[in-house]
């Protein structure tokens, strides 16, 4: 095997800057991972040995300036390499010796059987045309359009082979870049083994509107996958928005503002949203037009089509492209030309069409072939052809010479993310006064390049018209613009992208913290990483405190912990019940006369008397609180009287909700006691969102905010009295109930925003507490009176949130299920004999 030096001028020097980068001993922040799907190899084998060069046109036509731009760090390449060859173990060892020596780069061996069902069938099959938005349900026959399971698992697979391969080149302070769709997957199961790693990931592609987005059946294992990164980068600010519409509609998690740029929190981290849209590499395309290859190709283009305006197009051969728009529009202008100048057969239209075996259909390509068979059979003659079309791959050479020739650039597609080919075009003809731009409104770039004359590519007769004025010449004023659009494509490089990203990921904030589990989840809470100091509770964390423990006290919340429901809210708030089997765990827990045991919920106390009928050893409180009821009691409390509580500002609250209810469909009003609670969970997700925030606005300046508290939650926004709360629901919990003992065990559990007072309090608040310290209960218990010291607190007072997410709490259990397990594996501990009167309570 040997290395190929035969690259060009331009690759000999990024050749060069790749050897001088960081060496080995340097320090590991300088060293940069680069996960993508293909290497930027270019790989051939002559006489039964490999020769290799680097790929300048790889990842989409940035690697020599992504080389340049990071040349003061030590880059590491590691992906697929592109031959079609099987590789037997022993020639694996020797290409990646060779690779890993030479170019830095770590080749990932996967199957080809297996690569063909990754790229193929799922990349290109499933993915591409979801993230375009061109996804048909039907297939050529008619046919419904399923998603393979399979594929999926391949698509992971593939994934981990790709994790296994960073890792191993990993060392600490390292930073990673993940590089496209084909690599969704790979942050969360890099998260897995480097929790503290920074990890950038970098979206070619479009991302799709959150509808379209939603067709994929593994949108949610994506997203939260995605979302494992410490950065991650788009094209544009549409695209960040579609993804950020996604994870609020698909994960329920909510854009927030951080100082310089979006961000998304996810579980404890904070994920940074850029965009940033890719240059190119100038210097290789000015050096280019100056080689002898170059300036061949060109005069001998010069020489054909002498006199006559050309018209230029590359593209893929993809129907994406919009080719066929192209070609119809250019027809209506040659039409119309022979209609009004019979003679003039100066129009031509050079049509550069790159097959790609995973996107050609032979539909696509045949009336492509048909529309300019017709074009040059109609309007043609002997020596006049109206449309060149060249249907295969060609060198960079050619192609910069054809940027040479081309009066105007012509591209058409309707759905386009990255294309640099505009980009190219203007640097290529700087020198001799050409470079007009006719682009699709779809281009990614179209936006960026204000001389560019936009057109929607359906609308056939506008793009006609817009052929028949770039014909007339420049004017001064699109000269002016064609200049800062030079300007704009010299100053956005390739270089500038990856050194701001690489800057930005730098100071992407990315603690380090010991993984102790992780498992591919579905949906929200789910799957996400465990760290130290938020930890799973399980029956081994609690079996022994609860087996030696005297007295024990369970804080329960209900909606969310105890219930849990796949209906749309106001359906689940109206039908939710704890299952059966829940209310025959309490009643276990409850003939344990050692347990004490209170349901905390914000229902109303009708709700809470039917789920728990008959059960009179549960302690019961309604409303958060404000009404409650101990156990082995009939009658129900009021932690304030009715009538002294001032509610004068309630009406104006229910005016101020149901003038938001009524321009947000979805949304209800419950009405409790003392307090409202506006629902908007089964509205759309962003604008509920969006008038939840509205409204919290409008009522903090219309309350007495020392007094009425406005809180929000996942998915309602409740108004209520500051100090009516289930933190101080525990207080008089504690209060009020004389232990024989004091407890020595308390497993308090909750869900939303509500339950983190309960948190609050038994972490910070008791051990300050006057009125708890007084306690007779209390005053004496080392328990309490050491809460401050985290290891004591840990120990005996198990604060535990349903969900991942940002809490107060300790502990956590993923949903209601885990939380009726973790009640029953307690009640199969020993169990004293039950008593028909508890030995151990008493009320005041």
């Amino acid at each position: 095997m040997q290395e190929t030096d035969e690259t060009g001028d331009a690759n000999a020097e990024t050749k060069t800057v790749q050897k001088t980068g960081a060496s080995d001993g340097d320090n590991p922040q300088d060293t940069i991972i680069i996960a993508l799907y293909r290497l930027p190899i270019i790989a051939s084998k002559e006489n039964g040995e490999w020769n290799f060069r680097w790929d300048d046109d790889a990842l989409y036509l940035t690697c020599m300036g992504l080389r340049i731009g990071l040349q003061k760090q030590k880059l590491i390449w590691i992906g697929v390499l592109n031959v079609p060859d099987e590789f037997d173990a022993d020639e694996e060892a020797r290409i990646r010796e060779t690779l890993l020596d030479r170019f830095n780069c770590y080749p990932v061996f996967v199957a080809k059987k297996t690569l063909y069902d990754f790229y193929q069938g799922f990349c290109k099959g499933v993915l591409w045309p979801v993230f375009h938005m061109v996804y048909n349900v039907t297939d050529d026959e008619n046919h419904t359009n399923e998603f393979p399971d399979q594929l999926w698992s391949v698509y992971c697979d593939v994934n981990q082979k790709f994790s296994e391969a960073v890792v191993k080149m990993y060392k600490s302070g390292n930073m990673i870049w993940i590089h496209d769709y084909h690599l969704m997957v790979l942050p969360r199961q890099l998260r897995m083994t480097l929790s503290g790693a920074h990890i950038g990931f970098y979206l070619h592609t479009p991302w799709p509107s959150s509808e379209a987005y939603r067709l994929l059946p593994m949108r949610d294992k994506i997203l939260s996958a995605l979302l494992f990164s410490s950065l991650i980068g788009f094209n544009l600010f549409d695209y960040a928005r579609h993804f950020l519409s996604a994870c609020v509609r698909i994960l329920n998690i909510q854009e927030e503002a951080a100082t310089k740029s979006l961000a998304v929190a996810y579980g404890d981290r904070h994920v940074v949203i850029r965009v940033s849209h890719i240059g190119i590499y100038p210097p290789r395309f000015t050096e280019a037009i100056r080689t002898s290859e170059v300036v061949e190709i060109e005069t001998k283009l010069r020489e054909r089509y002498r006199n006559k305006f050309v018209l230029g197009a590359i593209d893929d051969l993809d129907f994406i492209k919009g080719i066929p728009l192209k070609l119809l529009a250019f027809e209506s202008h040659v039409k119309a030309l022979r209609c009004t100048r019979p003679e003039d057969e100066s129009a031509v239209l050079y049509q550069v069409a790159i097959p790609r075996a995973a996107r050609v259909k032979e539909s696509a390509r045949e009336e492509i072939r048909t529309i300019v068979e017709r074009v040059n059979s109609l309007y043609g003659t002997e020596t006049y052809k109206p449309i060149e079309y060249v249907e295969s791959d060609i060198t960079f050479e050619h192609r910069v010479a054809l940027y040479r020739v081309f009066d105007a650039l012509l591209l058409t597609p309707i759905r386009d993310g990255l294309n640099l080919i505009p980009y190219e075009y203007l640097i290529c003809t700087e020198d001799i006064g050409k470079g007009q731009l006719v682009l699709s409104e779809f281009t990614g770039c179209s936006r960026a390049l204000s001389s560019s004359y936009r057109c929607n590519p359906f609308e056939t007769e506008t793009v006609m018209k817009i052929i028949d004025v770039v014909r007339q010449g420049v004017s001064q004023e699109s000269s002016s613009r064609h200049e800062a659009d030079i300007n704009y494509v010299k100053t956005h490089t390739t270089v500038q992208w990856a050194e701001s990203f690489i800057n930005d990921l730098k100071e992407a904030n990315e603690p380090i913290r010991a993984v102790t589990f992780l498992g591919i989840g579905v949906g929200p809470g789910t799957g996400l990483v465990e760290f130290s100091g938020y930890e799973h509770l399980s029956n081994a964390k609690l079996s022994s405190k609860y087996k030696t423990s005297a007295s024990r006290l369970f804080l329960l919340d209900y909606d969310g912990t105890l219930t849990s429901t796949t209906c749309s809210s106001r359906m689940a708030h109206a039908w939710a019940r704890p299952p059966e089997a829940a209310n025959e765990i309490l009643k276990r827990l409850a003939e344990d006369d050692r347990n004490t045991i209170y349901i905390m919920s914000g229902r109303k106390r009708a709700i809470l008397e039917k789920s728990f009928e008959g059960m009179r050893s549960l302690g019961i409180a309604a409303e958060h609180g404000f009404y409650y009821r101990n156990p082995y009691q009939s009658d129900w409390s009021e932690q304030e009287k009715f009538e002294t509580i001032d509610l004068s500002w309630l009406n104006n609250v229910l005016e101020i909700m149901q003038s938001y209810t009524q321009r947000t469909d979805g949304s209800y009003i419950e009405k409790k006691t003392v307090g409202l609670v506006w629902h908007y969970l089964d509205a759309d997700p962003e604008f509920g969102s969006w008038q939840a925030q509205e409204m919290q606005k409008h009522l903090e300046r219309e309350l007495d905010t020392s007094k009425i508290q406005v809180i929000a939650g996942q998915g309602w926004l409740q108004v209520r009295y500051q100090h009516i709360n289930k933190g101080a629901m525990v207080q008089r919990v504690l209060n009020e109930a004389r232990f024989r003992q004091p407890p020595d065990f308390v497993l308090c559990i909750g869900d939303d925003r509500t339950d983190e007072d309960m948190f609050s309090y038994l972490r910070k608040s008791v051990a300050r507490s006057p009125a708890v310290s007084s306690s007779p209960c209390l005053s004496d218990n080392p328990l309490f009176a050491a809460e401050e010291s985290k290891d004591l607190g840990s120990s005996a007072i198990y604060t535990c949130t349903v969900g991942i997410k940002p809490s107060k709490a300790k502990y956590y259990l993923r949903n209601s299920d885990e939380v009726v397990t973790v009640l029953n594996e307690l009640t199969l501990n020993e169990l004293r004999p039950s008593k028909s009167t508890p030995e151990n309570f008493h009320v005041l």
